[in-house]
């Protein structure tokens, strides 16, 4: 940052004070205008230019003054003026000129002192300094409010310390930004071991999971495969016996006796084969019955894995909110893979459960505040309402009814008749126009007169003093009438913002802010306590 100089040029070559007779200046820079010429008006109160044309020609000459003040007292406009410059060396500089600019054309403060003034009609400045800021009357007063004497080596004095503070304050900033940067550094690298520890974690339970499910299918390939081989076995044992019965059929024909043997032997082989095939038929049934089973568990392992992946991925998220692995821990000190989807299982089913129990008492607490909220509008209505009523019973209270984004008419009159200078008829017709117009404008939800301000780090909303209209509503009819129109819009955008009309609202006249329903009610009280008082002492008479 560049370090602020204060030095003082004189172009006519005049030697430089020496610092025991350094001189001081008014601060705040201010320069001192006199001679302005004003002439009497009807009300006999003496008129002269006004301030913002003042202030115009001055910015044309390159002197970029802030403001140009005029002086009045008792008798109207004093015929001097003060004209404001901005505190920095560049204020100074463009004082510094300004003075030259009139001392150069024989219009100074030694002039003024000659008495040149009195020859001719034009005016006379200079910059305000010791002499003009201890000077009595009404300059003098004027010159002092809000200002103080300094010379420039004392103005060098406190810019240097402020600027060793400002460093002193940054440097701290900075200090304290790093330890935060490093603080955050070592959280991200925690978080990230944390993070592939967990990743880590879940890759080995995937793996040993696959190997569990391949497991469990190569075990029951090999007991379908077993029964399969059984039931090959056992029809072709039925075959042998088959063939050995159709041998000895063949020699039923020998004799009757051996005939009737062998056919107890058939009846007998007869029921065996029935009951083997009995037992072929619940061996098949067996097998289906295993297949379906093994297809049942196939779709439930697919749907574990299912789940156990969204729960895996419900716990990474937990994981990753809350920096705590006690899930997973929990998950890793399990035993067998039924007891690990019981328990995903079981995490999915109390998450769930939280979130629509979480989801549940928000809409409860939602809809609380919401029936809390329109009762709270409802009485403070009511309160509004009681105070038009009874106007006359709070006429003396500090809460009143204020009408948010209502125009004053006072400011456009005054501001009417300063710059048209005519009757009083025409600029109360005049400012009724003027202020008719200006109440649309306000009413005007598509004119937004605001830009957002983060100059001090927190966003916010201010008034954009570049806009066409208000930059045009200054200039034409000034200051005060500026600021009413500002006050209004901003009532309206903060009260009403969507309507964009008026409204009432209950207002502490003393703390100039929106009364509490703490306050309100106070007020009712107290007239409350008023009235009964009035009602006894009407008895006792």
């Amino acid at each position: 940052m560049e370090k602020q100089e204060f030095s003082v040029g004189d172009s006519s070559g005049e030697t430089k004070k020496s610092e025991c007779t350094e001189e001081k200046f008014v601060w705040p820079w201010v320069g001192l205008v006199a001679n302005i010429q004003t002439e009497v008006d009807k009300t006999g109160r003496r008129v002269g230019r006004s301030g913002s044309t003042f202030r115009d020609e001055l910015i044309e000459k390159g002197f970029d003054p802030t403001r140009v003040q005029p002086i009045w007292n008792f008798k109207g406009h004093s015929g001097f003026a003060l004209v404001e410059f901005t505190r920095d060396i560049k204020g100074f500089e463009n004082a510094m000129n300004f003075e030259r600019s009139y001392k150069s054309d024989g219009h100074g403060k030694k002039d003024w002192e000659k008495g040149v003034h009195l020859r001719d009609d034009k005016p006379y400045g200079w910059v305000a300094r010791e002499e003009d800021y201890n000077r009595g009357g009404i300059v003098g007063k004027n010159v002092k409010k809000k200002r103080d004497l300094k010379t420039l080596s004392q103005l060098q004095e406190e810019e240097e310390r402020k600027m060793v503070q400002l460093v002193e304050s940054m440097s701290q900033s900075i200090e304290m930004k790093i330890i935060s940067k490093q603080e955050l550094e070592h959280k991200v690298d925690e978080t990230s071991r944390v993070l592939e520890s967990v990743e880590l974690h879940n890759y080995q339970l995937n793996e040993t999971y696959k190997q569990e499910v391949e497991k469990m299918h190569t075990n029951l390939q090999g007991l379908y495969q077993q029964i399969l081989a059984g039931h090959d076995k056992s029809m072709s044992d039925l075959e042998t016996e088959r063939e050995k019965l159709e041998n000895r059929a063949r020699q039923i024909y020998i004799n009757e006796a051996e005939m009737e043997k062998s056919r107890l032997e058939i009846e007998m082989n007869q029921k065996a084969m029935m009951e083997q095939n009995e037992a072929n038929m619940e061996a098949m049934k067996l097998a289906e019955k295993h297949q379906a089973k093994k297809e049942k568990l196939h779709e439930k392992i697919m749907e574990m894995e299912a789940k156990l992946n969204e729960t895996q991925e419900l716990e990474l998220e937990i994981e990753k909110l809350k920096g705590s692995t006690n899930v997973m821990k929990h998950m890793a000190g399990s035993d067998g893979d039924g007891e690990l989807m019981e328990k995903m299982v079981k995490t999915q089913m109390e998450l769930e459960a939280r979130e629509t129990a979480l989801h549940d008492k928000i809409m409860a607490v939602t809809q609380k505040e919401r029936m809390a909220n329109d009762e709270y509008q409802e009485a403070r209505k009511e309160m509004i309402q009681f105070w038009k009523e009874n106007e006359d019973l709070v006429s003396g209270e500090e809460i009143r009814v204020k009408t948010m984004g209502h125009l004053d008419t006072k400011p456009f009159v005054v501001a009417v008749k300063k710059k048209l200078r005519c009757s009083e008829a025409r600029a109360g017709l005049k400012a009724m126009e003027l202020c008719s117009f200006w109440e649309g404008q306000i009413g005007n939800v598509h004119w937004h007169p605001f830009k957002v301000d983060e100059s001090d780090g927190i966003a916010k909303l201010v008034v954009d003093k570049n806009d066409l209209k208000l930059v045009r509503l200054k200039s034409d009819y000034g200051e005060e009438l500026y600021n009413e129109v500002v006050r209004a819009k901003v009532e309206i955008v903060e009260y009403n913002p969507s309507g964009g009309y008026v409204v009432s609202e209950m207002w502490n006249l003393e703390k100039n802010r929106k009364a509490t329903m703490e306050e309100g009610t106070d007020v009712m009280l107290k007239m409350r306590k008023k009235l009964v008082a009035m009602k006894n002492k009407r008895k006792r008479r």
